[in-house]
């Protein structure tokens, strides 16, 4: 599932935070995270490596952070690409912005370098980034890389649209033949600018075409955490076999099993019955006698049992060791309901397995409650006229024999002893007490104690 609370660095001086969500937008990652006066502070990742922290006061807006969390893929603490991030950057440090602009130039290609500034144009004066990037496109411009120019230009369209400068730039007659090709020519982008071609398909990724473009340049920068949140993203928007199939593929290549799981799991509560994902979540719940889970998709998600899932459901009902029932009985008469619908033929016999499991650990008047939505269809059943039999005769001294009887026959041989008991000092001329309570001792095994009570019915029928 993943980490939240997590330390920063400022200055060697650590402070605790808890992570709350992350937004995943055009290869940079942001976790939004609290400290515990409730300051928001958030950490900027490029390609899942650590830039920087910084604490917000104020958000601008059309601001980099505010497209992020508005357009990006978002996912909410606790998470697996929350963890993973903070891992993999661990320890996490705030880096000032000389030393990020040094780090900038020694990890990431000038182009890099202007698109990563624009990440904090809330943070830092505009002014100061706009400078920053100026000075590559005339790095560029000096070395007659007009192409290149002509990418930072585009960079600065998106971050100082109205700025005049920038106006006269774009409208350059120096720059018509390549601003052509960016207005007519796209396709050709995904080679000569990945950049901006993968601005333009991130935004277009409910297109199948563009989504296919995207995963393209993904898997070719090897950027498998933005892969995996792609195909999330598509697979709650389009949950058919072929996405399930491959982000199930990278889920097992890139996370462990616990992981896997969480992430499948968060995925099936916003998918229909018929997803394919929700379809191997049940069958796999199935397999491992998850009845809390199999319940909280059948009563929470509304999740529709197929009359083969119902079948394989009722089988391992039937074979299932009868503690399941009484650790979460909920949630095993939430599982047992639609397979006894469809089955009624096995309704007595799996009530019976039922009530024998929670009679261990609860009244009998508790479990007529929980039996209650079973009545509707099923109210000549045996089993449960027995248990109404046992409510009604529960108090009553006269009728101990009878209710000890009920008691063995649901396995609860220790209260079938104390029904016993009370008839034996209640009859004490009766030997079919004695009888009993031999019966029942000698299969709990103690044979000392049945031979005493044998002896004993013994001796009294000798003297009758």
């Amino acid at each position: 599932m993943g980490r939240t609370q997590f330390l920063l660095y400022n200055q060697q001086k650590p402070m605790k935070l808890k992570a709350e969500k992350v937004a995943l937008y055009r290869r940079s990652q942001i976790i939004e995270a609290y400290s515990d006066k409730n300051q928001v502070y958030y950490l900027f990742f490029y390609k899942n490596q650590l830039l920087t922290a910084t604490k917000a006061t104020k958000l601008r807006r059309q601001s980099f952070i505010e497209h992020a969390f508005k357009k990006g893929m978002l996912f909410k603490a606790p998470h697996p690409f929350i963890q993973e991030l903070l891992s993999s950057n661990a320890p996490c440090h705030i880096t000032r912005f000389e030393p990020l602009l040094t780090k900038l130039k020694k990890f990431y290609t000038p182009q890099e370098q202007a698109f990563i500034l624009t990440f904090f144009d809330s943070f830092i004066s505009k002014k100061q980034l706009f400078n920053e990037i100026k000075s590559v496109y005339y790095d560029y411009r000096r070395e007659g890389k007009m192409f290149l120019s002509y990418q930072i230009i585009r960079i600065l369209k998106d971050f100082a649209p109205n700025n005049s400068m920038v106006k006269q730039l774009s409208n350059d007659l120096a720059f018509k033949k390549i601003s052509d090709l960016y207005d007519e020519e796209p396709d050709k982008l995904l080679v000569k600018d990945q950049l901006f071609a993968e601005k333009i398909l991130f935004n277009d990724k409910d297109n199948d075409a563009s989504f296919e473009q995207l995963v393209e340049i993904y898997e070719k920068d090897s950027s498998w955490l933005d892969l995996i949140a792609l195909y999330i993203d598509k697979l709650l928007k389009k949950p058919t076999s072929n996405y399930y199939k491959k982000l199930k593929e990278l889920l097992e290549l890139h996370f462990d099993e616990q992981n896997q799981m969480y992430l499948l799991e968060s995925l099936s509560h916003q998918l229909s019955s018929s997803s394919p994902l929700k379809v191997e979540l049940f069958n796999k719940y199935v397999k491992t006698h998850h009845l809390k889970k199999i319940a909280s998709m059948i009563s929470d998600d509304g999740y529709q049992l197929s009359e083969l899932q119902t079948r394989d459901l009722g089988e391992k009902l039937e074979h299932l060791d009868v503690e399941s029932a009484s650790h979460d009985p909920e949630a095993f008469l939430a599982v047992l309901k639609p397979v006894i619908d469809l089955y009624p033929d096995k309704a007595d016999m799996l009530l019976k397995k039922c009530f024998i499991s929670l009679l261990k650990d609860h009244e009998v008047t508790y479990i007529q409650k929980l039996l209650h939505p079973f009545r509707e269809n099923h109210e000549n059943l045996q089993v449960l006229k027995k248990i109404d039999k046992m409510q009604i005769i529960e108090e009553d001294l006269d009728q101990m024999q009878r209710l000890g009887e009920l008691y063995y026959e649901f396995e609860d041989l220790d209260k079938a002893i104390e029904c016993f008991s009370w008839e034996m000092e209640l009859k004490p001329t009766n030997p079919k007490p004695l009888q009993w309570l031999s019966k029942v001792y000698r299969d709990k095994g103690m044979k000392d104690e049945s031979n005493a009570y044998q002896q004993l019915c013994i001796s009294m029928q000798k003297q009758a």
